[in-house]
């Protein structure tokens, strides 16, 4: 009980702030006279019948069941990143109402729930036909689930650029609203999560096996793939009649479970309790919070959006304060043969000489396409290379930071972002934005600062424990969440900002200048050239506490690595902003590929994501012509695709679970 005294208090404190911030609303509008009085009911009686008290009740209700679907997730899928938002969920159902807005608007409005669950269904089908083949392996699930995730975002990304109405209510279903206007949403969502909660508990004992290695749960005479598949099917059901009720709310999947975690709960009836009760007081503080602020065209900010800017410091704060979580320990990989390793860069540096090639010769006039002739070239090339030049260099540095981070953390859902840095990028360029919006030379400046400034207080925030890379993850997750939901309700509270917000957020080289542009990507060059000397580190940083027993410095060899992939990070946001999901991609496609040891990997991601970004940068300066698609958009719909297939092959390498 000692140990979880913190967990405890920290509960307590939430109920207890939203409760008096609810009694002091309540006693505003009338009192409990007005709430169950038998008169006549006035104005504010119906107001707090109809519509106060239900939305205390979804708060709660919410805020429990999103909390508990996150360690169900993060329980059967193994991995501390995982939440429901990590199967595509979220955004099949956001996809579903985007094209129902373009081709049936009527349905937006008559049918919306039934859209959400169709995109719901079609995200989770396409997860479950990836990893089939793999026996609906954790890792796959999770690598299935976040390229589905990526490729339905840009998707409605793309619909957002195309229909500029779109975008805001995108914004505000996105960021989730516990607005009812009667109890009766409240009571249909009841009855399905007491049955569902029901299935849970009778499940607390096959969840406990989860915690063993899979051979071990299966000479223990049961099925690890049930249990696991009947988890994440729960899981997904809970929050899909969650989402359909109140939008999308998001970080309260991932900030409740590690929230009871570092409070001490340790069995699993612990993580139970304390996730839900987490889960339930976070969201319900953060709503009455909400309900104090509004926009300025008097609209109500949407709580999912600021579940972040409540829960990220409390996260940071208990993760500081906490027993360091041992990262997973994974044998290296064994290395591909000399022959497959030329072929494969043979074959990627091929089609990247085609890239660049195409890129500075083909695009699309004021008519018509044309191949540009030597004396066309002469004018358009100081137009062209400083933009190929920084695509490229911005790809490679985010293809190399995201190898650094999943070495160092051993964790395939690591990339650029949990460190901070994107979301600390977008708060600068933000700022920059709306203090002084009729000027763009201090854009990278901007974006430079705020990027150091986040990566500064990830690694200190981190420093004991000596920089355990999952606590770096959580540090930098809460930060990141933290920064773009800032980013986000500046969006929504200024839409002239918001125009120029949206292609920096989603990546742009439209304002790089050359001399930058040669500086950055002689910068990568050096970069690049510099990771040899970290190639004994990588290959064991996998291994965690097994590395310190062979001689590895852990805190030094972990803060160093970090601090490389950081400045690659940082660096490639100069160029292109916080696109960091280019660091997801490349890793996991030269993987896929046949890379094995850590330099092998990471110069074929390099590569792999440079092409990537060369062919991204072409086809959003010429696909939609003389309109400009953000680098980053492009690069998740070219790059998705290509990782999909092995897939489907069921060309997956085997890691230890």
């Amino acid at each position: 009980m000692s140990s979880t005294r913190r967990g405890w208090a920290l509960i307590v404190l939430l109920w207890l702030a939203a409760a008096l911030m609810a009694l002091s609303e309540l006693h505003r509008q009338g009192g409990f006279s007005a709430l169950f009085g038998t008169a006549s009911p006035s104005s504010s009686a119906i107001i707090l019948r109809s519509m106060w008290f239900p939305r205390q009740g979804m708060a709660l209700l919410t805020g429990a069941t999103l909390g508990i679907c996150g360690w169900l997730m993060q329980r059967a899928l193994r991995n501390p990143l995982a939440e429901p938002i990590t199967l595509g969920m979220t955004a099949g159902a956001t996809l579903a109402m985007g094209l129902a807005s373009l081709w049936f608007p009527a349905l937006l409005a008559s049918a919306r729930p039934a859209l959400a669950i169709a995109g719901e269904l079609a995200a989770l089908l396409a997860v479950i036909l990836l990893s089939w083949r793999q026996r609906l392996s954790p890792l796959v699930m999770v690598q299935a689930g976040m390229m589905i995730n990526l490729w339905c975002g840009a998707l409605t990304l793309l619909i957002a650029i195309i229909n500029d109405r779109f975008l805001l209510q995108v914004l505000m279903w996105g960021g989730g609203s516990l607005a009812v206007e009667s109890s009766q949403p409240l009571r249909d969502l009841l009855l399905p999560l007491i049955a569902a909660f029901a299935v849970l508990l009778l499940m607390l004992r096959p969840l406990a096996l989860l915690q063993l290695p899979e051979t071990m749960v299966n000479s223990l005479g049961a099925s690890a793939l049930r249990i696991r598949s009947m988890a994440v099917l729960l899981a997904l059901v809970m929050s899909a009649f969650t989402i359909n009720a109140v939008g999308v709310i998001g970080f309260l999947g991932l900030a409740a479970p590690h929230l009871a975690r570092f409070g001490g709960a340790r069995t699993s009836r612990q993580m139970l309790l304390h996730t839900a009760l987490m889960g339930a007081g976070l969201l319900w503080f953060t709503d009455q919070c909400v309900a104090r602020i509004s926009l300025a065209n008097g609209q109500l900010l949407p709580v999912g959006m600021l579940t972040a800017v409540t829960g990220g410091p409390l996260l940071m704060l208990l993760a500081r304060f906490s027993r360091p979580v041992t990262p997973p320990v994974t044998a290296p990989e064994p290395a591909a043969s000399a022959t497959a390793g030329a072929t494969l860069f043979v074959v990627t540096g091929t089609f990247f000489l085609l890239a660049v090639v195409v890129s500075l010769y083909m695009g699309h006039g004021l008519r018509q396409w044309s191949w540009a002739s030597p004396d066309e070239l002469a004018h358009l090339l100081p137009l062209r290379v400083p933009r190929l030049l920084a695509a490229l260099s911005a790809g490679a540095l985010l293809a190399g930071a995201g190898v650094l981070m999943q070495r160092v953390s051993g964790n395939p859902l690591a990339s650029p972002e949990v460190l901070g840095i994107g979301g600390g990028a977008a708060m600068g360029v933000m700022a920059w934005v709306v203090l002084f919006p009729a000027s763009s030379g201090g854009l990278l400046l901007s974006s430079l600062s705020g990027a150091t400034l986040s990566l500064l207080l990830t690694l200190w925030n981190s420093r004991h424990g000596a920089f355990n890379p999952q606590r770096v993850l959580l540090n930098g997750l809460a930060l990141n969440a933290l920064c773009q939901a800032t980013v986000s309700l500046v969006m929504l509270n200024n839409l002239k900002a918001s125009a120029m917000l949206l292609p920096l957020m989603t990546g742009s080289t439209y304002y790089i200048s050359a001399p930058l542009a040669e500086i950055l990507f002689i910068s990568t060059l050096l970069l690049l050239a510099v990771v040899p000397l970290f190639r004994r580190w990588l290959l064991l940083l996998p291994m965690g506490s097994i590395a310190g027993s062979l001689g590895v410095s852990l805190p030094l060899a972990r803060v160093a690595v970090l601090s490389l992939a950081a400045v690659m990070t940082g660096l490639a946001t100069l160029l292109v902003g916080p696109v960091s999901f280019i660091g997801l991609l490349g890793p996991h496609l030269a993987r896929r590929l046949g890379a094995k040891t850590p330099l092998s990997q990471l110069y074929a991601a390099a590569l792999l994501a440079a092409t990537i970004m060369t062919f991204a940068d072409w086809i959003g300066r010429n696909g939609l012509y003389p309109r400009q698609l953000p680098v980053g958009l492009v690069a998740s719909l070219i790059g998705v695709p290509l990782l999909i297939w092995p897939l489907l092959r069921g060309n997956v390498s085997r890691q230890a679970e």
